[in-house]
């Protein structure tokens, strides 16, 4: 049977009545091609959609080993070991969470500092290292769609280990006579009666402040915030105690309310610290000030800091400090008259050195100008043969003026280091005490001669008996011995590292021996004897040479009274001469959080 041509099937269709059936299966023969097409596209999409889909859940496989990798690391990078403890950290917690490095995997560990300060957050410059950053890697085979590529994550972790210390401004302890005078210097700032009873300070002396409280307290929404703030002594000294209550210490916080008083004339007190012109009550040291929001500050040291910064006048000059008359009632003593050049400040951050040089975080004592006038003293007679000659001195009634302005001393946090153990974590503090420049006189501008004696002398050169004054010059201004940095170590072996260290730079034994140490050295430099009217120091050198040991052991209880007193009231204000009590409030290692 002949097979018909396409035109002549086609003329059939036509003319055939039911040409409808011709017309359904043609169309229908185009359809499966289309059909065919859809399912190929669907096919490869599916396909596809594998290979993308095992890309996706490698990658994310891949950032989950970096992100974990990042926060073990960052954990022991402020240990002893630094960047290679945190780097075989990394690979071990990698390796851990079943990646492990090698043939088409890989992992890559990079220690640097996270900083916001700067355009570019994590550099691997800077000191302290406080993040890492993990990079891991995979090749990744495509099963449908091509070849294998390179697939990798990277996640950046950051810690930062945070020290607060100040440095003379706490105290270990405190005795009647301390307490009458902290009240009386703390009236004297304040411009009010104070009350504290010594039971008050030792427990003020034990509280603690969380920033972040404090933060909240004042209305600040970040430490930024915190830091910016500016308030009154009394709005302050109420944000204390309401974080206080936070904390849940509501002993310490009715006893600080006795404080929160307003000083009239006062300067308002900036939070954060702006350096000499613009004093405040925190230094801090950190790359991310809100890394800070879980350090806390002792709340007396606080308290003082806060009463020096207030003390001043609004526009913060030297030249306008006032001057503080302290009348403690203290035996032997006329007044105490205190002026701060400038108040100290407590640190709280990070350890080690800026790009300039300079410690990263510092805490400073103030700067005080102070006289003590003591009223005329008595000793018993004192007779000793020379020799070429022999003395008796019979007594000692005339008053002294003591003036001292120190100069201002340092503590720098060297560094951190955060162990697995709370007794091997410790922070290291270099310190450089405060010195002084002292002078003796008999009034407050160390002027005139103190007559210290009434001597009978015989010597070979008269023959005869003389009643001779010795007397003491005015010495001027006398500068101590400069002290030398030197480094505390705090550790929590104790279970706590709320501490106190003294560091005694003029080695001469206590705190308590520095000023009259210091003084009789120069003591027969300056005395000056006169008989009949006649300055005769020149002539009998040789007896003034074996006076003055006399002399020093007669005038050692006078200058031991101006240490009694003078010491102890510096020290209230965070100074003191040739040694220093660095108070370390707290240290805390830090919880590590991805910041990428």
């Amino acid at each position: 049977m002949r097979r018909l041509s396409f035109a002549m099937r086609r003329a059939a269709c036509r003319a055939h009545p039911l040409r409808m059936r011709c017309a359904g299966a043609r169309r229908q023969h185009g359809a499966v091609a289309v059909v065919a097409v859809i399912w190929l596209s669907v096919a490869i999409a599916a396909l596809g959609a594998l290979d993308v889909g095992n890309v996706f859940f490698a990658r994310r496989q891949l950032q989950r080993t970096a992100d974990l990798a990042a926060l073990a690391a960052v954990q022991m990078i402020g240990s002893t070991g630094g960047c290679a403890t945190a780097t075989t950290a990394a690979q071990q917690n990698a390796a851990a969470n079943g990646f492990t490095a090698g043939g088409t995997t890989s992992i890559n560990t990079t220690c640097g500092r996270w900083d916001t300060s700067k355009s570019t957050y994590f550099g691997t410059s800077g000191n302290p290292l406080n993040a890492v950053q993990v990079t891991t890697t995979q090749v990744v085979p495509y099963f449908f769609l091509g070849p294998s590529r390179n697939v990798s994550a990277t996640a950046t972790a950051f810690a930062s280990n945070i020290d607060a210390f100040s440095l003379g401004t706490g105290i270990a302890s405190i005795n009647t006579q301390q307490s009458a005078l902290l009240n009386a210097i703390l009236g004297g700032l304040l411009k009010t009666s104070v009350s504290l009873s010594v039971g008050d300070t030792q427990s003020l002396a034990t509280a603690h402040i969380k920033l972040q409280d404090l933060m909240v307290a004042l209305g600040a929404s970040t430490m930024q915030g915190l830091l910016g703030t500016t308030v009154s002594f009394q709005q302050l000294m109420v944000a204390m105690v309401t974080a206080l209550q936070a904390g849940g210490d509501t002993i310490n916080a009715s006893i600080l309310q006795k404080v929160a008083v307003a000083i009239p004339g006062g300067q308002n007190i900036t939070i954060g610290d702006g350096g000499a012109s613009s004093p405040g009550l925190l230094a801090l040291g950190l790359a991310n000030p809100n890394a800070a929001a879980t350090a806390t500050v002792n709340a007396f040291d606080a308290l003082l800091v806060a009463a020096q910064i207030a003390e001043r006048s609004p526009d913060g000059t030297q030249g306008n400090a006032p001057v503080i008359n302290v009348a403690a009632g203290l035996a032997g003593v006329a007044g105490i008259s205190l002026q701060v050049i400038k108040p100290p400040v407590l640190a709280v951050g990070e350890g080690g050195m800026l790009p300039n040089g300079t410690y990263r975080t510092m805490a400073r004592t103030a700067v005080v100008n102070a006289s003590v006038n003591l009223l005329p003293l008595t000793f018993a007679p004192i007779s000793l043969n020379l020799g070429i000659g022999s003395i008796s001195i019979s007594a000692l009634s005339t008053p002294i003026m003591l003036s001292l302005t120190s100069a201002q001393g340092t503590a720098a946090l060297s560094s951190v280091d955060c162990e697995s153990t709370k007794a091997a974590t410790n922070a290291t503090i270099l310190v450089q005490p405060s010195i002084a420049t002292v002078c003796v006189g008999a009034n407050s501008t160390c002027g005139g001669t103190i007559n210290v004696a009434e001597v009978t002398v015989w010597t070979l050169l008269t023959g005869t008996n003389e009643l001779t004054k010795i007397a003491i010059n005015g010495t001027g201004q006398l500068p101590l011995a400069p002290p030398s940095p030197q480094p505390v170590t705090f550790n929590g072996a104790s279970g706590s590292f709320d501490s106190s260290v003294t560091v005694n730079s003029n080695a001469v034994g206590s705190d308590a021996s520095t000023l009259t140490a210091q003084l009789l050295k120069v003591l027969p430099n300056t005395l000056q004897v006169t008989a009949l009217g006649l300055n005769l120091t020149g002539v009998i050198q040789p007896l003034l040479s074996a006076l003055a040991p006399v002399l020093s052991a007669a005038l050692q209880p006078v200058f031991a009274l101006l240490d009694a007193v003078l010491v102890p009231t510096l020290a209230l204000l965070g100074v003191q001469v040739g040694t220093a009590t660095v108070h370390n409030m707290s240290l805390t290692c830090g919880v590590s959080q991805l910041v990428n």
